[in-house]
C-alpha cells in the first residue's frame, strides 16, 4: 500500500464527506490502483446503491491520488491541483452496492505535457462495474 486511509487527504484536493477513495496500492507512470469500502454513510448512496457518478467520480480520484504521489516522489512538492477536462466511453455495466469492496484501475494511455489521457475501471470481485476515458489536465 502506498497511500494509507489517513494519508489519503494529503493527495487529494476532496475532503469529507466527498472522499471516494480509502487507499492507493499502486501508482506509477503506467497507472494507478485504489481501493474503497462503500460505507453506509456514503453521502453519494440512495436506496443502498451508489450512483455512478459517483463511481466516476472514484475514478477521478484514483488519478488525483496518483498523480500527486507521483509528483510528491519526483519534485518533492506538495500535489498540484488537477482538472477533469472530459469523459467519453463511459460505460455502466452493474452499479454497485452498500458495503461492496472496489478496486479501481486507472491506465495511462498517452501523455501531452501536462494533460494526460486515463482509461479506469471500478470492479468489485473482478466484475467490471463502470469504465470510462478522461482527459485529466494537472495545473
Amino acid at each position: 500500500m502506498m497511500i494509507k486511509q489517513n494519508e489519503i487527504e494529503q493527495f487529494i484536493p476532496q475532503r469529507k464527506p466527498f472522499i471516494m477513495i480509502d487507499e492507493l496500492s499502486k501508482a506509477d507512470e503506467k497507472g494507478f490502483i485504489s481501493k474503497f469500502n462503500i460505507r453506509d454513510n456514503n453521502i453519494f448512496l440512495k436506496n443502498n446503491i451508489v450512483s455512478e457518478s459517483a463511481l466516476v467520480e472514484n475514478i477521478a480520484q484514483t488519478c488525483a491520488a496518483g498523480f500527486g504521489y507521483i509528483n510528491s516522489m519526483k519534485e518533492n512538492e506538495e500535489p498540484k491541483l488537477g482538472f477533469i477536462g472530459a469523459v467519453s466511453k463511459l460505460t455502466v455495466n452493474k452499479k454497485a452496492k452498500i458495503h461492496s469492496s472496489l478496486t479501481t484501475e486507472v491506465q495511462i494511455l498517452n501523455t501531452f505535457d501536462n494533460i494526460h489521457l486515463i482509461e479506469g475501471t471500478v470492479f468489485e470481485k473482478n466484475q467490471k462495474l463502470v469504465s470510462c476515458q478522461m482527459k485529466i489536465v494537472i495545473a
